[in-house]
């Protein structure tokens, strides 16, 4: 054979292999690129269910004995926040009216991608049907110029903003309105948050629940990739959910690195609950190591993998939640998850892992783009073992529906590793 033959032999197998990666991930969704057809029927639909079941609850209400004077609360929310921020601000809203006797007033959810709001009906539905009423109906409830009606603005240290807060909305006016944003990032993440987690633990395990738009998605995405749906569940496969951030995630890194930041939100939880974070430990105070835990590498990533699965041995399944992972990125980790020699190293008992699954793979119509999220976050949930981002809002709202739902009976919720 020529020299010219036996170069080219090797030249065009690594042709047919680039390429076929190539067509294989090129689908995998980047969340800059994707591109939706909106369900705008079903918007208008819920819209107009949401104010049909208000005018219902409200008028339910007269008929009620010790409802005569129902007190509500408008609070003024974040419009530049992410999904998983936007929903645990709005769960918190929700549990502080019920904790203040007050009925909910909600508002849409913004949909900072298409600058749009939508109605959260579409995504959650505790804070929506349960002592709640929509927006709609504030210049009835809230009428300007009233004497019943009051705006105020809640300002405290973060040590007493829960306990101010609550004390703010025992005033005797009818309707409070919240002027200014009270629960963000900074006062979640820090250490006055842990009072208020056991209660807040106890309302996500009574108030929370999908909408069905997104629970469809996630049943269609585990009977399809033969993911397991529930614990006691025999159908399906058990498996560890995995979320990383990529891409543009590092420009968050490096500003948390500058600022000397920790975690955030749930993911900084104190010691007594049982959420487990890759060695070493995280130190604010030193660059490196908030950028080893905030853009972990991908042998970190692996490092994660392999802790869990010598515990779990009988776990032969991944399921990788995206945020910006690239189809280089995603496919390095498939080759290593499958690989027998690494597994054999690693001391994986029963091989490598048999199926790896991502979000790009959740059976869905382009009208249900805007569903997603909330799928992968309830399919995370369901996961038997978590291993998140302590920097990422996903994964710290992640967190908070582990511990605050049915997997603490069946004893999988602390089953969380942080990168």
């Amino acid at each position: 054979m020529s020299s010219y033959n036996r170069l080219r032999a090797p030249a065009l197998f690594l042709v047919v292999v680039v390429v076929s990666l190539y067509l294989l991930y090129s689908n995998y969704p980047s969340n800059k690129n994707n591109t939706s057809n909106p369900p705008y029927s079903l918007y208008a639909d819920l819209n107009n269910k949401g104010d049909v079941n208000g005018r219902q609850f409200l008028e339910s209400l007269q008929l009620i004995e010790t409802q005569k004077n129902p007190k509500f609360v408008l609070f003024r929310q974040h419009e530049d926040a992410d999904f998983g921020n936007q929903a645990q601000e709005i769960l918190l809203h929700h549990h502080l009216a019920l904790q203040s006797s007050r009925f909910y007033i909600y508002q849409p959810l913004y949909w900072k991608s298409r600058n749009e709001h939508l109605p959260l009906s579409a995504f959650l539905l505790g804070a929506t049907e349960e002592r709640a009423v929509p927006a709609s109906f504030v210049e009835e409830l809230c009428p300007k110029g009233s004497d019943d009606v009051v705006h105020i603005q809640i300002r405290s240290s973060q040590e007493d903003l829960w306990k101010t807060a609550l004390s703010a909305l025992k005033r005797k006016e009818r309707c409070i309105i919240v002027d200014n944003p009270i629960i963000d990032t900074a006062y979640l993440s820090s250490p006055a948050a842990h009072s208020i987690w056991p209660l807040f633990q106890k309302y996500l395990a009574r108030w929370f629940r999908w909408s069905p738009q997104i629970l469809n998605i996630v049943g269609r995405t585990q009977a399809q990739l033969n993911l397991r749906p529930h614990f006691f569940s025999l159908k399906g496969e058990p498996y560890i959910a995995l979320h990383i951030h990529r891409k543009e995630f590092v420009d968050h890194c490096r500003t948390a690195a500058q600022q000397k930041l920790g975690f955030t939100n749930w993911a900084n939880l104190p010691s007594s609950i049982p959420i487990t974070t890759l060695p070493p430990q995280l130190n604010p105070e030193n660059d490196s190591s908030v950028m080893q835990h905030c853009y972990p590498s991908l042998f970190r990533v692996m490092d994660a993998v392999d802790m869990q699965v010598r515990r779990k041995p009988y776990l032969r399944t991944i399921h990788i939640i995206h945020d910006g992972v690239t189809s280089t990125d995603l496919w390095k980790l498939e080759t290593a998850l499958k690989n027998s020699e690494r597994a054999q190293r690693a001391g994986w008992t029963y091989g490598p892992i048999k199926s790896v699954t991502h979000s790009a793979m959740a059976p869905h119509e382009s009208e249900e783009i805007d569903f997603l999220v909330g799928a992968d976050a309830e399919l995370a949930r369901r996961a038997e073992v978590f291993i998140g981002n302590g920097y990422s809002n996903f994964s710290s709202f992640v967190i908070a529906l582990r511990m605050g739902g049915d997997l603490v009976a069946a004893g999988i919720a602390e089953d969380i590793t942080l990168l």
